[in-house]
């Protein structure tokens, strides 16, 4: 992504910018494809947070508890522009500050994740898929798919001749994203490591797809149910905007509703959400239901990292599937010490190691890919 002055594009976003500002922004953004993402995500944080503010004094009292508290708790990220920490609830509010703070040590560099995908489709055939402004991806000799920068979209979707019948597979790697447009309208935003298989077009009395991973669903309203299938468990909803985490090897799945409702099917067992509720459901098969504040777990589609009172294994699990690193653990009891805090997941890894190496807690040891966490 090419340089610009940030604080023009923060004055765009409310249109008080020169006509010489508004051609650089606006040839800045047609210059990529990730431009133009890394503008559409900022322009809707900044919409979304107009209204909000920060209460400096309560929450550096709450940051100092957690601190020095029996818990051993550290805050990730340090200000430029002010003298003190800014311990997050329930709000992004520093994610800006960092995009002038280089790495200090260059040697540890680890570039963030980008968009790339997979499709597979139902022949076998695998498309690689990468950002770009616009392209028509054909799937086959009657049927193509529209790719505009990190979106695939089926909706509308027109095939020559014989309509194909079948289901699609979008893989995300680690160190990936991408978004995409079902045939119905229902956007799906898909985070690293994380598959949805799905028909070309949606037939019968359900819409069902299956997932593993992390996705954020904005599901287009209809009469017909819309299904998520996991590993254990259905989501079922008619048109609502929800973030599902469910990663194979962790120790607990999450739906977290934004938006309309959710009803979780277990074996047997349903459970039925409001906006700002969670589910979650164990690896024992536990199932409960809590309120949360959503923006925690949704904000990751909008580029960011948020953590508040996580543990640091998770923190650590959930960038390393989107830096693409291997994690070591030299004494497994650091694992249980809490983060508070956010930033940008388009920083340079080394910088959010930096931050927490500064809090003289842990140190990392990096080869490569490889990082091992060491207990000072």
């Amino acid at each position: 992504m090419q340089k610009i002055d940030w604080s023009i594009l923060r004055r765009s976003v409310n249109g008080d910018l020169t006509e010489k500002e508004k051609q650089e922004v606006e040839a800045w953004r047609n210059e990529s494809g990730e431009n133009e993402r890394y503008y559409q995500k900022m322009k809707n944080f900044f919409t979304q947070e107009k209204s909000k503010e920060v209460d400096v004094r309560k929450n550096l009292k709450k940051f100092e508890q957690r601190t020095y508290g029996k818990q051993r708790k550290i805050f990730i990220g340090l200000c430029k522009y002010v003298a003190v920490f800014i311990c997050l609830v329930g709000t992004i509010v520093l994610w800006q500050k960092f995009d002038t703070v280089q790495p200090e040590v260059n040697s540890l560099a680890l570039a963030p994740g980008k968009d790339q995908a997979v499709l597979y489709t139902g022949s076998g055939k695998a498309i690689v898929l990468e950002s770009r402004l616009r392209t028509n991806i054909v799937i086959s000799d009657s049927l193509f798919v529209e790719q505009d920068s990190n979106v695939l979209n089926y909706e509308g979707i027109e095939a020559k001749g014989k309509m194909v019948d079948e289901f699609h597979l979008m893989r995300v790697p680690r160190g990936g994203e991408f978004s995409m447009k079902l045939s119905d309208g229902t956007m799906v935003h898909l985070n690293a490591e994380t598959d949805l298989r799905y028909p070309v077009r949606f037939s019968g009395e359900e819409r069902r797809v299956v997932l593993s991973g992390e996705a954020f669903f904005d599901v287009a309203k209809s009469g017909t149910p819309f299904i998520v299938e996991l590993n254990g468990f259905e989501v079922k909803v008619l048109g609502t905007r929800f973030n599902i985490n469910a990663y194979e090897g962790e120790s607990r799945f999450e739906t977290t509703l934004e938006r309309g409702s959710v009803e979780i099917n277990v074996k047997g067992k349903t459970l039925l959400l409001e906006p700002g509720e969670q589910a979650v459901l164990t690896n024992t098969g536990e199932l409960s239901k809590q309120k949360v504040d959503v923006s925690l777990y949704t904000a990751w589609k909008d580029g960011y990292f948020v953590f508040e009172d996580e543990r640091l294994e998770d923190v650590m699990n959930t960038v390393a599937r989107w830096y693409d690193v291997n994690l070591f653990y030299q004494n497994p009891g650091v694992k249980e010490i809490r983060i508070n805090g956010n930033i940008s997941r388009y920083k340079d890894f080394s910088v959010l190691l930096e931050k927490i190496e500064k809090l003289d807690i842990v140190h990392f040891d990096i080869k490569g890919n490889n990082i091992t966490v060491i207990d000072k």
